[in-house]
């Protein structure tokens, strides 16, 4: 049975996923309400994606040979220029806002967090770039993976899952909801999160190819559904223990499920490609230019700083598109040879 291997459903839903953690951090830092202040599920969201992609593009090529220096070669390829991109800005931010740069964070040039010395900002495991946790975590998900895949059947995957699915629920319930892996306080969180949800993604992977189908659903609906997942305008303060699994262990696995089998409509295909290439710079580099923003804005009055917040959302944005459009992707071309660079 041929499995198609575009999916351009999960590039809409990705865009869409980013938006929102954007949109998150601009609400902490900013203090204007988008009703985005607790949507961290989002990144559980992309552990999921992440499973589906990395299960339709490399388990039969690394059951087939493909080597496991070779596979994390392709990995960094993927995921490292933006990497670096964002570094660089976080080096910015941090000197543009006063701030010293201590030898522990060059840690995070290796792709490895700084778990020791001064860090900026309560003890971030990536002080110059938050949000590159989940980026670490989805790397070594990705080489355990390969190296697990010859015992990892689909039986043992699921056992997997399951354990994780437990952990994931303790987890939310000791720290009082799933906005955990981010901090030297709470950075073993992340392991369950990281575990269920790319372990969720190769079940969705390897059910459709075994011809296991989702019913279609409204493409509209299937976004409609990760929206209220991660605005959740509904009051549930001190609940976030319990919502928080029901969105990542329930819901977020059901929207992944229906949006593989969910055509897009034609009139929408251009958007959900360019919300799906501009999904990863954008997560990859928008904390620290929200935080050269921050440091800029703060020697404006408030009046004229509120202007200013005002427009620095759709300035990230566009900043993204050019970083993609200017960098990310020529770069990543040039590391495939001139090929089309892999998923």
């Amino acid at each position: 049975m041929r499995v198609k291997t575009y999916l351009p459903s999960l590039d809409g839903l990705r865009g869409v996923a980013a938006l929102a953690v954007v949109g998150s951090h601009f609400e902490n830092l900013s203090g204007i309400s988008l009703h985005l202040q607790h949507s961290g599920p989002a990144v559980d969201f992309f552990f999921i994606l992440s499973g589906v992609v990395i299960g339709q593009a490399y388990e039969r090529r690394l059951a087939a040979g493909l080597t496991w220096t070779a596979y994390m070669g392709l990995r960094l390829k993927r995921l490292y220029p933006a990497i670096l991109g964002g570094l660089v800005i976080g080096a910015a931010a941090a000197l543009t806002g006063g701030e010293r740069l201590y030898p522990a964070m060059a840690l995070q040039v290796a792709l490895l967090p700084a778990l020791w010395g001064p860090a900026l900002h309560g003890g971030e495991l990536f002080p110059l770039n938050g949000p590159q946790w989940s980026l670490f975590l989805e790397l070594a998900g990705n080489a355990l993976h390969a190296v697990a895949l010859p015992w990892l059947t689909t039986w043992r995957l699921l056992g997997v899952v399951a354990m994780a699915a437990v952990a994931l629920l303790w987890t939310s319930l000791h720290f009082g909801g799933l906005d955990v892996g981010w901090a030297r306080s709470n950075a073993w969180g992340g392991i369950p999160r990281v575990i269920f949800g790319f372990g969720t993604g190769l079940l969705i992977w390897r059910g459709r190819s075994l011809g296991f189908r989702a019913p279609q659903a409204p493409y509209a609906t299937v976004v409609l559904g990760l929206v209220l997942c991660l605005i959740r305008p509904f009051p549930e303060a001190g609940r976030y223990a319990v919502t928080d699994p029901v969105i990542v262990l329930l819901a977020l696995p059901v929207l992944v499920f229906l949006a593989v089998e969910s055509p897009v409509p034609a009139g929408a295909l251009r958007l959900a490609a360019w919300l799906g290439a501009l999904s990863y710079p954008l997560y990859a580099i928008h904390a620290p230019i929200l935080r050269c923003l921050e440091s800029v804005l703060d020697t404006f009055p408030d009046s004229q700083a509120a202007w200013g917040w005002a427009v620095a959302l759709p300035a990230v944005i566009l900043l993204a598109a050019v970083f993609e459009r200017l960098y990310d992707a020529p770069v990543r071309r040039w590391l495939s040879g001139g090929r089309r660079p892999a998923p």
